[in-house]
């Protein structure tokens, strides 16, 4: 079951909802976990016979475990968005496939606040067990919904 503050921190739902469990959470800090099931709908196309968990989808749970860290703090969550607006240094260390349970931690780094929007920037790690499978930094816009396209 998604735990409610994942549903009240991002819009994302089924079938694009990659964090299944906050295990912490502080003002500076989240661990979450990914559970990689089988039934997850890219591994019928990515790869056949071989499947290999898609590293932007990797990345993109990385990025909502990230969003629940920024947004949980705000009183008026349900006014701003998380955006991802860069990637960088991220690398790819193990293939990750089903069954296995992914373990993400992100810090947030910095945040900056223009108008009434914030850019924070994040680290993050991911492990399988306590193996680092995946880390790298990612940038964030959080836009008050007056300034998000519509």
């Amino acid at each position: 079951m998604v735990e409610e503050i994942i549903l009240k921190s991002l819009p994302h739902r089924y079938p694009f909802l990659f964090v299944d469990k906050v295990i912490s959470i502080t003002d500076d800090e989240i661990v979450a976990q990914k559970n990689v099931s089988m039934n997850e709908w890219f591994f019928s196309g990515h790869f056949p016979n071989k499947p290999v968990f898609p590293g932007v989808i990797i990345i993109e749970a990385v990025a909502q475990a990230a969003g629940v860290l920024f947004l949980s703090s705000f009183q008026e969550k349900d006014k701003y968005l998380a955006l991802l607006i860069g990637v960088e240094n991220f690398k790819f260390k193990k293939i990750i496939k089903p069954g296995d349970i992914l373990t993400i931690r992100v810090k947030k780094i910095k945040i900056r606040k223009m108008g009434d929007n914030y850019f924070p920037t994040a680290q993050s790690w991911v492990f399988v067990g306590d193996e680092l499978v995946a880390e790298g930094n990612l940038n964030f816009a959080l836009k008050k919904e007056e300034t998000v396209a519509k």
